[in-house]
């Protein structure tokens, strides 16, 4: 009788949240601007502790920023809710640690809404924007919402929304969405979705942690991706017996985020291969010193800029890497020459980069013993501080070889957003 009442106060069917807890999947869900409810759904019928793990609500943008640990650029969007879903999925692998298949089941969810408010300003667009972070796929939902309705409509909406992406993962029947979304034409309420899949050894770069007082390179891995096709060549170091003769054979790493790679990059590349007599290969690590992990549709994103690239001379490829610092790159690639700019240059010897834990002649010591050199590239408005010391593990090419045009990923992205909008 109970739970007959509360299917028809709340609306999702009892019987498909008794399939959620029936499920071996373990959550962390984090929701801003609406949706809260789902949060009451799954844990009012009993057997919640079964499915989520933690629930956190971090409604004001401070709370926000000191969730994902940065301030987004938007806090309510596509992105937003996969950097949420990132952090949720790392929390929700903390809390199942030392359980038995802990890793495959576990996920992140992120919900961020703009729904209707009270005197709200004319023109302000309702949007719900649903990311899931697992083990090895990243996916979000979109909802614009255009029709009149009342907030608690909207919420409800909402609440929906997120169960269903939860259900799929889950492989359990969807609910229909309330309000006819979808059905009417001039509402133009479309949903639109996108999924990226990766394969297990670039899944476990999350998974490993990336960094621990007793053994901070223990956990190291990393995974090699040809950009020349479909097939991924992947191995493991540090844990297992050891580099593959392909990784053993890279000479020429080239570090960085490239979201997205942009001209200055290949030029650097080009001329870098060119001086040495090698091929590229170009790092993205996953984890990041102090900004969420990259997701897999973001890391699509950046591949599908390299891979334009892939039957350039210069390149050899993509390696995956759970190694933010250069002391662990140095580890995954001894005897190489890295190629890094000017504020890379800046940081690189400085203990505060590594958090204190450091010092500099720690630092020059590893790169000794890994036989690590530098080519350094200089940066409009960049002043390079130069210390004789480093000097031994750097070469920096003159301005006259390269002059860098001012041109940034950050930059390229802002416009990419602008033309989107427009």
């Amino acid at each position: 009788m109970v739970d007959n009442l509360a299917a028809d106060k709340y609306s999702v069917p009892v019987e498909s949240i008794f399939q959620i807890h029936e499920s071996p999947c373990k959550i962390v869900l984090a929701i801003t601007g609406g949706g809260a409810e789902i949060i009451g759904e799954l844990l009012r019928h009993g057997s919640g502790s079964a499915t989520v793990l933690d629930a956190v609500v971090p409604y004001s943008m401070g709370a926000m920023d000191n969730f994902l640990g940065r301030k987004p650029e938007m806090y309510c969007s596509e992105k937003t809710a996969r950097l949420m879903a990132m952090v949720a999925y790392q929390r929700a692998l903390d809390l199942s640690k030392g359980e038995e298949s802990a890793a495959h089941d576990v996920v992140g969810i992120g919900a961020t809404c703009k729904l209707k408010a009270t005197n709200e300003r004319e023109g302000r667009k309702h949007e719900v924007h649903v990311a899931i972070q697992a083990a090895c796929k990243t996916g979000v939902i979109t909802l614009k919402l255009n029709a009149d309705r009342t907030r608690e409509g909207e919420e409800k909406i909402a609440t929906f929304l997120i169960f269903n992406v939860l259900a799929r993962h889950c492989g359990i029947p969807e609910v229909d969405l309330p309000d006819r979304i979808g059905t009417e034409e001039e509402r133009k309420e479309e949903i639109t979705e996108k999924y990226e899949s990766v394969s297990g050894p670039v899944g476990d770069l999350l998974k490993q942690k990336i960094y621990s007082q007793e053994s901070p390179y223990e956990t190291l891995g990393i995974a090699r991706i040809d950009l020349n096709g479909a097939q991924k060549k992947e191995a493991k170091t540090h844990g297992e017996n050891r580099e593959t003769e392909e990784l053993q054979n890279i000479r020429l790493v080239f570090p960085g985020s490239f979201g997205p790679c942009h001209r200055n990059h290949v030029f650097m590349a080009k001329l870098a291969s060119e001086k040495l007599g090698v091929p590229v290969h170009f790092e993205i690590s996953l984890t990041n010193v102090d900004k969420p992990p990259i997701d897999f549709i973001s890391l699509n994103q950046r591949l599908d800029s390299l891979r334009k690239y892939g039957n350039e001379t210069f390149v050899g490829g993509v390696c995956l890497t759970n190694a933010p610092l250069f002391l662990q790159k140095a580890d995954l690639f001894p005897n190489s020459t890295f190629i890094i700019g000017a504020d890379t240059f800046n940081r690189l010897f400085d203990a505060k980069y590594y958090g204190g834990k450091v010092d500099i002649s720690a630092i020059l010591r590893h790169f000794r013993e890994k036989n690590i050199r530098f080519l350094v590239f200089q940066r409009k408005s960049v002043h390079m501080s130069v210390n004789p010391e480093i000097l031994e593990f750097c070469e920096i090419v003159p301005m006259g070889e390269y002059e860098d045009d001012g041109i940034s990923s950050t930059e390229i992205r802002r416009k990419q957003e602008e033309n989107k909008e427009n």
